[in-house]
């Protein structure tokens, strides 16, 4: 005969799993975009998640590219950040092609956008002074897929990523 055995004299603490997919992420995620990332503990509170529950979603966040970590610096006074608007030639796909893997291995670069209307492509980057800055962007007008472009400098208000917003349209 089977008895029946008491539960634990300690409350268990049951977590339904999380649900999955993309949207399930995406809205985990926009409650974290743009502030501190919480402890495993902070996290399993926020989300009512037991504290295995909460380190396997951030497991899953780094994994899947949804989440990295990255440390802002003060940048000094003399450090210039640019935008540069270039148009090219869009006949030669072997050109365009170098020309980006140039721009992914390029440490200045801080975001490259293939873009629509008069210009193709749009790159934001981070100089140590105006100079450099002036020297990379021929460097970029030499390029064989470049055919001219346009250098404007200017100063960041807000630099902050909020995709998983974006995307749930919040």
């Amino acid at each position: 005969m089977n008895q029946i055995r008491p539960g634990p004299l300690y409350a268990s603490r049951q977590t339904s799993a999380p649900r999955a997919g993309l949207e399930a992420d995406l809205e985990i995620l926009a409650q974290l975009e743009g502030k501190p990332l919480p402890t495993v503990a902070e996290l399993a509170q926020m989300f009512d998640v037991s504290q295995t529950t909460a380190h396997r979603i951030i497991t899953r966040f780094k994994q899947s590219g949804l989440l990295r970590l990255v440390d802002r610096v003060r940048l000094p006074g003399e450090v210039c950040h640019c935008v540069a608007d270039l148009r090219t030639k869009l006949l030669e796909v072997r050109d365009l092609d170098s020309f980006e893997a140039r721009l992914r291995s390029d440490p200045a670069v801080s975001a490259a956008a293939a873009v629509t209307g008069k210009h193709s492509y749009r790159i934001t980057a981070l100089h140590r002074g105006v100079a450099e800055a002036n020297l990379w962007f021929k460097a970029l007008l030499a390029e064989p897929a470049v055919i001219d472009g346009q250098l404007t400098f200017c100063r960041p208000i807000i630099d902050r990523q909020h995709y998983a917003r974006a995307l749930l349209g919040d």
